[in-house]
């Protein structure tokens, strides 16, 4: 077979990638003539590390650039295969090409880059404090295996260098330099464009080699050396400092070994699993820097011990096995993060997002507070979450108490503030909502707007044209959101509140026409943002968050009527009044008929015909907060709609952003989401069985639960729980990506001895069953509660076992924490030197009242595994059980589950989320 002819060889190819790297050699060695001497070198070591490491994964280091050009199909074997095809080989050619044009041009780099040639006397007496130590020994620790592959590659090309390299040169202009820094990094930037599937392996490499460097100066030297702080090295290299800060002196002290319940694996499975590897998944949408940071750590991983000393068969293959990082950015702030041996980070499943999009990357404030109102909160058990989700709660009640006395924070404020006319506000919000920015949108016409907004700059800049940036427009909007004098949405929680509350108090001092002006420096300020595609700025305080995501809601469901003002669409209205009939329908809302009734009637009115309460418009007009807010709005336009209930809207005051409530009626019970009774109650929404009402998961609802049928609540009656908190493990140590000994794989390509891995026993499926007969709510007593406060009351819960018969009581003390396991690919086995770590003994539900705690001698192991595989009510059982005990569980689906048993232990022990309770349902 006769390969096609190409524009240009791989040999080729391979010549010119080698010429750049001695391009970017010797622009690196100038850099150490220049009184920025570490930051500017750094900047071109890493641009020079980021081709060779593309080279790398490219296939392109493979290949001798001095054979001739003879043998194109096995060249063509040896590069990437998204560089086979002949299309594209003459665009990366083009690109490397750039590299070496540098030097092709004496006066081009006098003049437009700042670079002098300089003898060997200049040099010694201008840095005599200067070795002769090559250039990469700046990063030399960090990238020490990159380095060490390219030495006996370029000593060979030596030789070839041109007069004009070999040269030493010095930096006379750092500014005209820095100018070529940028070309320089905007190459590497096209070639990771040019081919994302080389990008992605050239980011795992990179991000490895940093999370497993100890060097904190080479470290420190990567962030010092960025130009902005979202940039991929850069960030990885801040979160391994903050991760070595938190480490401290104390060293790891190994377990003692135990042994493990194992059995052998099927040879069928066994010969399935070699014949039928898992191979590599497409990426799944865009992720953050961080979580792109953590994806390939293992896949990539360059220092890695070896596998065993002894021969023991064929390779086990613990490729798609299930990997957990905890990173801690900041004291009691926690990140969690997944990924597959092998195969770089695992998606896991997520409800609707509950924030925008183009929110979401500058939420991260608020996030805090509003946690559920991150799009991977919810796990895919009912009443669990994610491990992002666990995350979140454990940043949250860590943080609650400074959360709750913290004042407001530092916030950029502007002085003078400018009047606008409605028809000016009107016509641009138009413009913003149809057309975004516009195509035409440049820096200066973008400042030019902004003046037009809010007024002159209040700043003087030495260079006229660095005012017209766009860093700087923002800087002034948020000046602009933070000196409003509309009270912030984030203490009422209500748009159409604040847009109409003119109409509720003709003496306030701001009207609709400030509300509008606020909405729309918030949207201009957002699309900047957008644009800008940066995930931090300072100044964006939740004041701030609130106002730009008031203003998303705004353009996304209002409209400009015809005859002036806003009104809702057709369309809206009817997409919010299905969504709360569909709401009253499934969860069997008492009065169900009349907030239909009522809805429908709002679906057959006309616009002039409608007056309602403003919680009511919040819904109509699809205005309604995500997060904490939504599952309150939602239930006082469902109390509005219906007359019965309008009289007895509930007013008592909960604590909104801990969602530990519920409202009681005498027929039925709904809880929040994240209550401890809505978490234990939520698995019987998988529940088949007839003669009862289904319970639902709506709107951050879990009902109709039984009712503990208050004496007071036949209207309905909001009650607040008193428990604990859940616990969790100290916020102090990461889980370590360079510390072998206490990892669970084995090499960079996952494998192990398989005569010596071992493959963990499931618990068979259990026939034992439970009744969850009634709730019990008794009062609490609260010293610090005021007359408008919610009742707190203690709940209880009584089962009837079925195989004994015996009734048991489970006192609900902690609200728990319960994490749905993410997936893996596979079935895998123990790695023997983790083999303590993974101890369990499985616990049936009869035996569970038996155990009054983790820890007691009949679960004397590291992990407590519970057979809830009974049925939905089993593992309320199980659910009840930790929270009366005080402990977190994982969730575990045995049987059409996306996640295999050992990789589930290793979520629910030490190496994971150390839980050390796993129940299987």
């Amino acid at each position: 077979m006769e390969i096609a002819s190409t524009a240009i060889g791989v040999v080729g190819l391979a010549a010119l990638f080698n010429t750049c790297i001695e391009t970017l050699d010797t622009l690196s060695a100038a850099a150490r003539y220049s009184v920025n001497r570490e930051i500017l070198q750094t900047k071109i070591e890493v641009e020079r590390l980021r081709l060779m490491v593309w080279g790398e994964s490219a296939g392109l280091t493979d290949i001798d650039p001095n054979r001739p050009e003879d043998d194109t199909a096995n060249g063509l074997d040896i590069l990437d295969e998204s560089l086979r095809g002949a299309p594209l080989r003459p665009a990366v050619a083009g690109l490397l090409a750039c590299f070496s044009h540098y030097f092709k041009d004496i006066e081009q780099l006098r003049s437009r880059y700042g670079l002098v040639e300089q003898n060997d006397g200049q040099e010694k007496q201008s840095t005599p404090f200067l070795t002769e130590a090559p250039t990469r020994q700046m990063l030399l620790t960090t990238f020490k295996k990159t380095y060490t592959r390219f030495q006996q590659r370029t000593s060979n090309v030596q030789e070839k260098t041109s007069t004009l390299k070999k040269a030493r040169w010095a930096i006379t202009d750092e500014r005209k330099f820095r100018g070529l820094v940028a070309e320089l990094k905007a190459i590497n930037d096209s070639l990771d464009s040019l081919l994302p599937a080389i990008r992605d392996k050239t980011r795992v490499q990179m991000r490895t080699a940093i999370m497993r460097s100890n060097d904190v100066d080479q470290l420190q030297n990567l962030v010092t050396a960025a130009d902005e702080v979202t940039d991929l090295i850069a960030e990885t290299a801040s979160l391994r400092l903050e991760m070595l800060s938190t480490r401290g002196p104390q060293g790891v002290v190994k377990p003692t070994p135990k042994v493990v319940q194992v059995t052998a694996l099927p040879k069928n499975l066994a010969a399935e699993e070699l014949n039928n590897p898992p191979t590599q998944s497409s990426l799944l949408g865009s992720k953050s820097v961080v979580q792109d940071l953590i994806a390939g750590t293992v896949a990539g991983s360059l220092d890695s011990p070896p596998v065993c000393t002894t021969s023991a068969g064929d390779l086990y293959d613990d490729t798609g096995a299930l990997v957990i990082h905890k990173a801690y950015h900041k004291p009691n702030s926690i990140s969690c993060f997944s990924w597959l041996v092998g195969l770089g980070e695992t998606p896991e499943l997520a409800e609707v997002q509950p924030v925008s999009d183009t929110i979401f990357g500058v939420s991260s404030n608020l996030l805090e507070m509003e946690v559920v109102g991150d799009r991977e909160y919810a796990g895919w058990s009912p009443g669990s979450v994610s491990l992002t989700g666990f995350a979140r709660e454990a940043t949250f009640w860590k943080r609650l108490p400074e959360l709750e006395k913290r004042e407001n924070p530092p916030s950029w404020q502007r002085v003078t503030s400018k009047q606008l006319h409605t028809d000016f506000i009107d016509k641009r919000w138009k413009t913003l909502v149809e057309e975004g920015l516009g195509d035409n949108f440049t820096d200066r016409k973008g400042y030019e707007q902004v003046r037009e907004l809010i007024g002159p700059s209040e700043y003087t800049w030495l260079d006229p044209e660095e005012a017209f940036k766009l860093r700087h427009q923002i800087t002034d909007l948020l000046g602009a959101l933070s000196s409003s004098i509309l009270p912030s949405f984030q203490v009422n929680g209500s748009i159409a509140l604040l847009a109409f509350y003119e109409k509720i108090d003709p003496n306030s001092r701001f009207g609709f026409a400030d509300f509008m002006r606020q909405m729309l420096v918030a949207r201009e300020l957002t699309l900047r943002i957008q644009l800008a595609n940066q995930s931090w700025y300072g100044g964006i305080t939740s004041r701030v968050i609130y106002d730009m995501i008031a203003a998303d809601l705004w353009a996304r469901n209002m409209e400009i009527k015809p005859t002036g003002g806003y009104g809702v669409p057709k369309s809206v209205l009817q997409r919010q009044m299905n969504g709360i009939i569909k709401f009253v329908d499934d969860m069997q809302w008492p009065y169900a008929d009349e907030v239909r009734e009522a809805a429908n009637h709002l679906l057959g009115a006309q616009p002039h015909e409608i007056s309602v309460d403003v919680r009511i418009h919040d819904w109509m007009g699809g205005l309604v907060f995500p997060g904490a807010h939504f599952p309150l709005i939602l239930v006082g336009a469902l109390y509005k709609l219906s007359p019965t209930l309008r009289a007895h809207m509930p007013t008592e005051t909960v604590k909104v952003r801990e969602g530990n409530y519920g409202i009681v009626y005498p027929e039925a019970s709904y809880w929040h989401t994240r209550s401890v009774l809505g978490k234990v109650l939520a698995p019987l929404s998988r529940e088949q069985q007839t003669g009862h009402c289904k319970v639902r998961r709506l709107g951050g609802w879990i009902g109709p639960c039984p009712s503990p049928s208050l004496p007071e609540c036949r209207l309905g009656l909001t009650v607040s729980l008193s428990t604990r908190q859940p616990p969790f493990p100290p916020l102090e140590l990461d889980s370590g990506i360079g510390d072998t000994a206490e990892t669970t794989w084995s090499s960079t390509d996952g494998q192990g001895h398989s005569g010596e891995w071992m493959l963990p026993t499931a618990p068979e499926p259990s026939l034992d069953t439970v009744a969850v007969q009634t709730i019990r709510l008794s009062k609490a007593p609260k010293a610090d509660l005021s007359a408008k406060d919610a009742a707190h009351y203690t709940a209880r819960i009584d089962f009837r076992l079925g195989r004994s018969g015996t009734f048991v009581t489970f006192t609900l003390y902690t609200n728990s924490a319960f994490i749905a396991t993410p997936p893996c690919r596979g079935v895998h086995k123990i790695d023997p030197r983790a083999a303590d770590r993974y101890t369990f003994a499985a616990k049936g539900i009869e035996e569970l009242p038996r155990i009054s705690k983790k820890g007691d001698a009949a679960a004397d192991t590291t992990i407590l595994v519970v057979n809830a595989t009974g049925g939905p009510a089993s593992e309320v059982f199980a659910r009840a059980w930790c929270c009366h005990t005080g402990t977190n569980a994982v969730i575990w689906r045995r049987e059409g589950g996306k996640c295999c048993f050992k990789c589930a232990l290793m979520v629910a022990s030490t190496d994971g989320l150390g839980t050390e309770v796993l129940i299987a349902c």
